[in-house]
């Protein structure tokens, strides 16, 4: 009978060294939005929440790219997918592996780089960074830039929906309207000289 109820504890124990443990993270939601460069950047917008929705929006560049390099794998539009949990657990570690709630607000020490500006949520808080990429911290830059180019692996897929995002500076607008502006007529004092 002992022997029974030994090899049916050690039964019960094996079982639950099955059950998968959930990763308790703090960050409820990460956006992280690329501007623009004096070179080929392009801009786009990654957002990310605790429930795994996975949103992306990829904009035009800012200078245009060679021929040849046109179908360099950058999305153009809006996008989504639904996200892993292990990818939402890396993404958290990551984040905490650069101590991201004691990083600056603003990193611009440099000025013709590619802009970002970062919003990670935890515990009711938000943590807003604006950069420049050449002014960031190695470290730090490589977790951005592994956030911002997730759509590589993610492979999200097109959506008519349209989103909306934190980011003031990087969200998409539309273009004006050039055909609507008048210009005033010259003055007499432009035609005498």
């Amino acid at each position: 009978m002992k022997q029974y109820l030994t090899l049916l504890l050690l039964i019960a124990f094996l079982s639950s060294c099955d059950k998968h443990w959930q990763r308790q993270n703090e960050i409820t939601k990460i956006e992280i939005a690329t501007g623009g460069c004096f070179g080929p950047c392009q801009s786009t917008i990654v957002s990310i929440d605790s429930s795994l929705d996975y949103k992306y929006f990829g904009g035009d560049t800012y200078f245009t790219l060679p021929p040849d390099a046109e179908n360099n794998g950058k999305l153009k539009g809006y996008y989504s997918t639904r996200i892993s949990a292990e990818f939402w657990d890396t993404l958290n570690i990551k984040l905490e592996s650069i101590n991201y709630k004691k990083l600056d607000t603003l990193y611009q020490h440099s000025v013709d780089d590619q802009s970002l500006e970062v919003f990670i949520h935890y515990n009711n808080k938000i943590k807003h960074i604006k950069a420049q990429s050449a002014s960031l911290p190695d470290s730090v830059a490589h977790v951005f830039y592994y956030l911002s180019n997730s759509y590589k692996f993610i492979k999200p897929k097109s959506t008519k929906d349209i989103f909306r995002f934190e980011s003031e500076s990087q969200r998409p607008r539309p273009m004006p309207n050039v055909h609507n502006f008048k210009f005033p007529p010259p003055s007499k004092k432009s035609l005498k000289n």
